[in-house]
């Protein structure tokens, strides 16, 4: 019996083309393949997937079509769309991401609009994002805030780069400062202070790490993932920091797990902070916990 070629033969049209990648991206188990393909083909010839979906008869010329081939193999080895285009979407701004940073998730937007909306409110000036990966949350706080001037810190060299080249691309630099720390070890020794310090730290279990989906697990960092055995780890390092850096009536605000809240709550009250509320995301999941310095 002869076995069916699963591999792209030779492909002259974007129908075909589609067609390859949705068998190859299906077969390797990713219900996304659809989009996925799209997507991957629309950065292949540089054209948006409207072209892409209205012109299904056009021949692809062969440099295309190889790169094609190469995006869909990376994506079948379940590396995420976002690393293999090299950027993401985030509150409708477009950043740099690339393996060894945290690919943005929309569940932290609503951690960015709550901060944003209090910055405004409450006239805050001086903010700290800590863990800043990519430098989506304090970034998009400069762009929507111009007043405020913002300290990134992180103590990964990748990210580091990634959110200096994010805040040049996004015309903040000159008010976003990108440095390297081991969480606040940066400011605490030039005893610096903030009206806002904000964080998405890893906060995975370290039990729950295996059972992700293989996207995130087999490519995303662990470090940027891994919050210890209870996935509070940095909750309380962060928090213990803060008392020290923050201004009195100065903001801490965190992104957590869904099941997180009261935790996180606990740990800020341990530490003297008042007025803690929590906000939930999209689907309904707990998802931001804030408090302010008595």
């Amino acid at each position: 019996m002869q076995m069916r070629n699963t591999m792209c033969s030779k492909i002259e049209t974007i129908g075909s083309l589609l067609t390859c990648g949705y068998e190859k991206l299906k077969n390797a188990g990713i219900e996304s393949y659809q989009i996925d393909s799209q997507i991957l083909l629309s950065k292949a010839m540089d054209k948006d997937r409207i072209f892409i979906l209205t012109h299904r008869d056009m021949p692809v010329e062969g440099g295309s079509a190889e790169e094609y081939r190469k995006l869909i193999e990376m994506r079948e080895k379940k590396m995420p769309v976002k690393y293999i285009l090299g950027e993401c979407e985030f509150m409708g701004y477009m950043f740099k991401v690339r393996e060894g940073v945290l690919i943005p998730r929309p569940d932290t937007e609503v951690l960015v609009e709550n901060l944003i909306a209090l910055v405004k409110e409450r006239g805050y000036r001086k903010i700290c994002d800590v863990c800043t990966g990519s430098g989506i949350i304090g970034i998009t706080v400069a762009r929507e805030c111009e007043e405020t001037e913002v300290l990134c810190l992180d103590i990964s060299s990748v990210a580091l780069e990634t959110a200096m080249e994010n805040a040049k691309d996004l015309g903040v630099s000159e008010r976003v400062e990108v440095v390297f720390s081991d969480l606040l070890e940066h400011a605490l020794d030039r005893e610096l202070k903030f009206d806002v310090i904000v964080s998405n730290p890893p906060y995975i279990r370290t039990s729950d790490i295996e059972g992700l989906m293989a996207d995130v697990k087999e490519y995303e960092p662990f470090e940027a993932l891994c919050g210890g055995d209870d996935g509070l780890e940095f909750y309380r390092k962060i928090t213990e920091q803060s008392t020290l850096l923050l201004r009195k009536d100065g903001m801490l605000a965190f992104e957590i797990g869904y099941d997180q809240r009261a935790d996180v709550m606990d740990i800020l009250a341990e530490k003297g902070f008042g007025n803690i509320t929590s906000a939930k995301d999209l689907s309904g999941n707990d998802r931001v916990v804030l408090g302010f310095r008595n």
